[in-house]
């Protein structure tokens, strides 16, 4: 587990502490955003430096301001999960990156507001 710590300013996180044991064992790193991917590369690093045998980040919102791109495919990470919930131009893609497409949940989640059905049974 690694724990983060907001600062007084800015939005940038800080690795702080790495609890518990990485050593040969595969790290799967989720976030709701990367935008210029210090942290998680940060936070990754740490991860490889205890012994981590693999890390993958995973996004929902993959913003990637310079420069995420060149820490994104530097090769800490073996695989770079995000949704489409933004248009990635072709410039930002990267051979590790997959982009996974949000278009059922969102259908799905519109079919249930319309019929004033639950949507939070959308992820039971």
């Amino acid at each position: 587990m690694t724990v983060f710590e907001l600062p007084t300013s800015g939005y940038a996180l800080q690795v702080m502490h790495l609890i518990g044991d990485v050593k040969g064992k595969v790290a799967i790193m989720v976030d709701d955003m990367i935008d210029t991917a210090g942290t998680i590369t940060s936070a990754a690093a740490l991860l490889k430096q205890e012994g981590a045998e693999a890390v993958y980040a995973c996004c929902t919102h993959a913003v990637f301001s310079p420069p995420a791109i060149e820490r994104l495919s530097g090769g800490i990470f073996e695989e770079v999960i995000v949704t489409n919930s933004i248009l990635l131009p072709e410039d930002k893609c990267f051979p590790q990156l997959t982009v996974l497409s949000m278009a059922n949940l969102v259908a799905e989640t519109i079919w249930h507001v319309h019929r004033d059905g639950s949507v939070s049974s959308i992820f039971q």
